[in-house]
């Protein structure tokens, strides 16, 4: 195998596969790169069992072959290239040795392996398929992946649902204490849909294209497929099922709150310093129109308090508290000029929403029971 590759190109190239080496393996052979060339194209696939990514670029071939070399060791040897005068590198593979040359007197060389040794990247010829813009799958994950869980014990609530619901492309994700739930509305969606997406296969899609690009999306009843122009990254699904999200979101509301979002963040922001440290709980008392915010860490004898003018909706004086690390995180996400709160009870699900048109996402916080003094 022999080629020239701009060395820019390859770079990009290897950063974007070295995503699906995994840090440890017990496969050592999982720890590589498969470089396969044919004519004036490179593909560099990288895999760890579960995620995949394949990287396709045009080279200069001069004789077509296939390696597996060190992942890690060729992105080190190709990144320490610094001198701006080295544009042009040639890669020459003899007998598994590769040797890299980006001067007369320049140059590294590296043992490989049989590509024969290195697990096919998975090919999904049925399915679902379908297309949206880089920027439609960024509004999906921005609005959910945040709520995905980290406990293995429930391993479906570690991925984000993805659901035809009503003709709307839907995605949800939930830890049990927060949910995220976003929509877009494609015109003749038919797709039937009903997966659960490890997070960091959606991630890994959109660290790798630019901004205006497309990505096809194409699902099994095992993986899914992202594909855009060179690059495709492909990642088997969590078994579900997942669990029925919609179970927990109130349908009617005893109690509303709407306020300027930005206030609104900011006074949580002035209070919670003050929070538990374990628990960052804040309290939120509502009296007519006034919404009080308050902490107090016992431990360490502190306590700070705010206020904010809202519209408020509900009979009587009210008081329930939240995580106010989390109900920060989720206002940051409402573009909105005012959000709202849907309450029933302190201990009941609280859905927060921006206000206005096109609010096509929503979140659901449970409260953290207060402890009266």
């Amino acid at each position: 195998m022999k080629f020239q590759v701009q060395k820019n190109v390859l770079q990009d190239a290897l950063q974007s596969a070295l995503s699906a080496v995994p840090n440890k393996s017990t496969l050592q052979i999982l720890n590589n790169f498969a470089l396969h060339l044919e004519g004036n194209f490179l593909e560099i696939s990288a895999t760890d069992l579960d995620l995949g990514i394949r990287v396709r670029i045009e080279v200069q071939g001069e004789r077509d072959g296939s390696v597996v070399l060190n992942a890690r060791k060729i992105s080190d040897q190709i990144k320490s290239l610094v001198d701006p005068a080295i544009t042009v590198l040639t890669f020459e593979v003899k007998n598994y040795l590769t040797t890299i040359q980006w001067s007369e007197k320049g140059r590294a060389s590296i043992t490989g392996f049989d590509a024969g040794d290195f697990p096919p990247f998975p090919e999904i010829d049925d399915g679902e398929s379908f297309v949206l813009g880089k920027m439609e799958l960024a509004f999906l994950a921005e609005k959910t992946l945040f709520a995905t869980s980290s406990d293995t014990t429930r391993i479906t609530l570690n991925g984000v649902y993805l659901e035809n619901k009503n003709g709307k492309l839907t995605m949800v994700a939930t830890d049990g204490h927060r949910l995220g739930r976003a929509y877009l509305e494609l015109e003749n969606f038919t797709a039937k849909l009903g997966v659960i997406v490890p997070p960091k296969a959606i991630q890994y899609a959109l660290r790798s294209v630019p901004s205006d690009a497309n990505i096809e999306i194409r699902v099994s009843s095992t993986h899914i497929l992202f594909s855009s122009d060179n690059l495709q990254v492909i990642s088997k699904l969590i078994e579900g099922p997942y669990p029925n999200y919609e179970g927990v979101i109130p349908r009617n509301f005893e109690r509303t709150v709407q306020a300027n979002t930005t206030d609104f963040l900011n006074k949580i922001r002035s209070v919670i310093s003050m929070a538990n440290a374990r628990t960052r709980q804040i309290r939120l008392q509502l009296d007519g129109n006034l919404l009080d915010l308050s902490a107090t860490d016992p431990n360490v004898g502190g306590d700070s308090c705010e206020e904010l003018a809202v519209t408020h909706s509900g009979e009587g004086s009210f008081s329930i508290g939240f995580n106010g690390q989390y109900l920060s995180e989720i206002l940051g996400m409402c573009s909105s000029e005012e959000v709202i709160l849907k309450m029933n009870n302190p201990v009941g699900a609280c859905i927060i929403e921006p206000v206005g048109d096109g609010a096509d996402f929503s979140f659901l916080l449970m409260p953290l029971r207060l402890v009266d003094e």
